[in-house]
């Protein structure tokens, strides 16, 4: 048994080793921007009537080193009628003695969040609490006219604020030390999040691109074609119409968003063979947000998965940096 957990780690370092030699590294060489003030409007916008969520929490299970749960509440909005009244997140409570950072983590479009809770548990081994927030409706249908979509973003927006509004009532969790974690639509969401909720003090974005109009009309990857396609075909739209309504109605972009985020308190990661966002507009967000630091992999929007292991080490020792979060014990 010790043979083979010995073969397993060396497996593990061998190949890590041979994935990283790819990898570019560039970190902020010149002073971050200093970011603008959310103007008044915006900040209105993404507002809503505050009050401590009355939650019902539900265990799952444990795990060593941490607790799993089921956490839902009623979403609070003004200004429109959520289409999805409950926030719905997993919540991944260390162990850990005292009062621990936590950690908001945001999922990508498709699946059933096999890839987003292998990441939370790690985290939770590392003495964070995590939030897996659970996706809801995030796409364009014929049902719904271009409008709708705006309505979604900013719905998702208004769950992450009060998932964050949660996590900082919690008896176990250091409001002082929160970050977010988002890969793909979770890493935009991470970052139109970052935009408006100054609670949030960290931020890693991977593969994650901008604007909204540019990923949703030129993506390749069937989780965006097909419902394009259905969508024109239905509607009776060219490409160009299309366009033209995203860019009057999807306001909650990051790279709208962009100018309002400490580029200094986050960390990227691209992959220079992105279809699926678009490495063009990877490299559009990065710089709309100031150059912070980033990590170029030589690989796809899904072949990036093989560089999971060192993502993972390399957010948690950001979080530890930007959170002043020892290892844990």
């Amino acid at each position: 048994m010790r043979l083979r957990r010995i073969l397993v780690l060396f497996t593990v370092h061998c190949t890590l080793f041979t994935v990283l030699q790819g990898c570019t590294v560039l970190p902020l060489r010149t002073p971050a921007v200093t970011p603008q003030p959310l103007p008044a409007q915006l900040a209105a916008y993404y507002d809503y009537p505050r009050r401590t969520p009355i939650a019902e929490v539900q265990p799952i299970g444990a795990r060593r080193g941490f607790r799993e749960f089921l956490v839902r509440f009623p979403l609070s909005a003004t200004g429109f009628e959520p289409t999805e009244p409950a926030v719905e997140f997993e919540w991944f409570e260390s162990t850990s003695p005292g009062r621990r950072p936590g950690i908001l983590l945001n999922p990508i479009l498709g699946g059933d969040y096999p890839l987003e809770r292998g990441i939370c548990r790690f985290f939770a081994r590392q003495g964070f609490h995590v939030a897996l927030i659970h996706r809801k409706t995030l796409k364009i249908s014929p049902e719904h006219d271009v409008a709708h979509l705006e309505l979604l973003l900013r719905q998702g927006v208004l769950r992450i604020r009060q998932v964050v509004d949660w996590m900082e009532a919690h008896e176990r969790v250091d409001p002082s030390k929160l970050g977010s974690f988002g890969v793909s639509m979770g890493g935009i969401a991470g970052v139109m999040a970052a935009a408006v909720e100054p609670r949030l003090r960290c931020h890693v974005v991977a593969l994650a691109g901008g604007g909204i109009p540019e990923i949703v009309l030129g993506s390749p990857d069937v989780l965006l074609r097909k419902p394009r396609e259905r969508y024109l075909a239905a509607r009776h739209l060219d490409l160009a119409t299309m366009e033209t309504l995203l860019r009057q109605h999807v306001t909650t972009d990051p790279i709208r968003l962009a100018p309002y985020v400490d580029a200094r308190r986050l960390l990227m990661f691209i992959a220079l063979a992105d279809r699926t966002v678009g490495t063009t507009n990877a490299l559009k967000l990065w710089r709309a947000l100031g150059r912070p630091h980033v990590v170029f992999l030589p690989a796809g929007h899904y072949t990036a998965y093989l560089y999971l292991p060192y993502l993972k080490f390399a957010s948690a020792r950001f979080f530890r940096e930007q959170l002043g979060t020892p290892p844990n014990p």
